[in-house]
């Protein structure tokens, strides 16, 4: 992973970091939606009529916000991976090529190896997106711990409740993979 991160770095430093920026800006309007929601049951419940309007434009602002930023943030996503892809490809010809001898063409286990790698180049610049989005999704969770600690600091422990289901999620496609 860090080998993958490096070599796009290398060949498209700008192209990844607007990449992931743009995943990361593209994670906050949702969690932040969570706050516009409250102080829009505040002002109904309050009757404040201003208020209510206020929040109703946030929350449109938010949904708007939301979907440039995901459309925005796919498209550098997809033009940046296009590229690291083409600069995959040409690492892993490199990388054959430049091997003094021939025996890695004569025999049968390098030949597989290397035929997997080769054909599955493009299963690599996945690896970026799966990254960022990870990264957004930790970036959410950070947000919305801290407001439900705004609200009171036991809410906290809901995160620690939730430790059990992320162990789970994470060791069971081991198992299935081993069955």
């Amino acid at each position: 992973m860090w080998r993958l991160l490096r070599l796009g770095y290398q060949h498209e430093p700008g192209m990844l970091l607007a990449s992931f920026g743009l995943s990361q800006l593209a994670a906050l309007p949702d969690a932040l939606a969570a706050i516009w929601l409250k102080l829009l049951g505040e002002a109904l419940l309050r009757g404040d009529r201003r208020l209510l309007v206020i929040m109703a434009l946030a929350l449109g602002l938010t949904a708007t916000a939301t979907w440039f930023l995901l459309t925005v943030s796919t498209r550098v996503q997809r033009r940046f991976r296009d590229k690291v892809t083409i600069a995959l490809e040409a690492h892993v010809a490199r990388l054959q090529a430049g091997i003094a001898t021939i025996a890695h063409q004569e025999r049968p286990e390098y030949l597989d190896r290397l035929s997997v790698l080769r054909d599955q180049v493009f299963v690599l610049d996945h690896m970026y997106m799966s990254v960022f989005s990870t990264c957004g999704w930790i970036l959410r969770l950070v947000v919305v711990i801290g407001l439900l600690m705004s609200i009171h600091p036991a809410l906290a422990l809901l995160a620690v409740f939730a430790l059990p289901t992320v162990f789970t999620s994470t060791w069971r496609p081991g198992v299935e993979r081993t069955a």
